[in-house]
């Protein structure tokens, strides 16, 4: 994987490429990293 996230056009590739990613959120903030939909974690990330 790369250190960095990938570029608008290449996260919109593949989206379209895997649509399963746009149906499980991925949340960032600083190093935490929340994937899927555990409501807990995402209300304690925001």
């Amino acid at each position: 994987m790369k250190d960095s996230p990938p570029s608008r056009a290449e996260a919109i590739r593949l989206m379209s490429q895997h649509p399963n990613l746009i149906r499980r959120p991925i949340l960032v903030k600083g190093k935490e990293i929340v994937l899927g939909w555990d409501r807990e974690a995402m209300h304690k990330m925001l």
